[in-house]
């Protein structure tokens, strides 16, 4: 199984759902192996350097459509097996007076003046950011700002100190908030940039996110003078080739469903983790089809949700 970088969450989760899956299930054994990333992912499957994935349901869309990062289809296609987190993408500001008109994306100014990031370009959180944008009715968002690439530590601290006016932040799970931004938000007042879009708004785009709500307190000691924020979700998941057996992937979910607690207790990166989680974030895509093997499952347990594409549907 194919992760991410050795200290991220994605790691952390594949490394104790492989764990579970090899010590519970008596036709499948698996490790965890660090990667350049989640959106690298598909590639290194189509390309046989892994198997299956930690990666999300924006990769297995856009790597089976050829969409940007990817360029064309990757030669393999991906299917949706197990949600287990979301990272919630959305803008927040310094509040220092001469941004004080700025509530919403379209009052930020496109003369260049304002300073503005989404991590570093490439990634998830990058396209995520422009799509943001895109669904807010504002394209070319690289032409009309002045759009800064660097690393999440180095954007808080650039925010911080009043470097960076304006940055892209996300929560994890709807319950925690990354420490980098918690620590920015330590040092100097933050505001809400709010998004232009609504839940009909995404769930009508051919974008590949979930509109989520995320609870605004997870700011500690700041007055963001709102309940929940209004986010681009990216919902991350164990990924299948489609040509893993349907056995298989139906004995990948079925084990972790029955031995939900002892994953949980794995990694607190997937609290969240279980029936429930799954059924709200399998993305309906025509981009993104259910493994046959998780279709049968979620079917069975009747967690199978209208919109949702499978392979039969995808292939055909």
């Amino acid at each position: 199984m194919g992760t991410s970088g050795p200290e991220t969450a994605t790691h952390a989760s594949g490394v104790a759902m492989s764990e579970v899956i090899s010590e519970k299930s008596d036709s499948i054994s698996m490790s965890a192996q660090t990667t350049g990333g989640t959106a690298a992912n598909p590639r290194l499957i189509a390309q046989g350097d892994i198997d299956v994935a930690q990666s999300t349901d924006w990769a297995v869309a856009r790597s089976n459509d050829g969409a940007e990062p990817y360029g064309e289809p990757v030669g393999k296609t991906m299917t949706q097996v197990l949600p287990f987190m979301t990272l919630e993408y959305y803008l927040v500001r310094r509040t220092d007076d001469r941004l004080s008109d700025i509530e919403t994306v379209s009052d930020i100014p496109q003369d260049g003046s304002i300073s503005m990031a989404f991590g570093q370009r490439g990634g998830t959180n990058f396209f995520a950011g422009l799509d943001g944008f895109r669904l807010s009715g504002i394209e070319d968002v690289q032409d009309k700002y002045d759009l800064q690439s660097m690393s999440w530590g180095d954007q808080g601290a650039q925010f911080a100190d009043g470097r960076l006016d304006v940055m892209l932040v996300y929560g994890v799970s709807r319950e925690v908030l990354t420490g980098w931004a918690q620590e920015a938000g330590a040092q100097t007042d933050v505001a809400v940039v709010e998004w232009e879009f609504s839940e009909e708004d995404m769930a009508n785009s051919d974008l590949p996110y979930t509109y989520i709500e995320t609870p605004a307190d997870l700011w500690d000691s700041q007055d963001i003078r709102m309940d929940s924020i209004p986010a681009v979700g990216v919902g991350y998941q164990t990924v299948f080739p489609a040509d893993v057996p349907e056995e298989l992937g139906y004995e990948f979910v079925s084990t972790v469903m029955n031995d939900i607690d002892a994953v949980r207790e794995a990694s607190s990166v997937l609290q969240r983790a279980g029936p429930e989680f799954a059924q709200e974030f399998l993305l309906p895509s025509p981009n993104a089809p259910v493994h046959p093997g998780a279709e049968r499952y979620y079917k069975e347990q009747d967690l199978w949700k209208d919109g949702l594409t499978t392979l039969d549907e995808y292939e055909g």
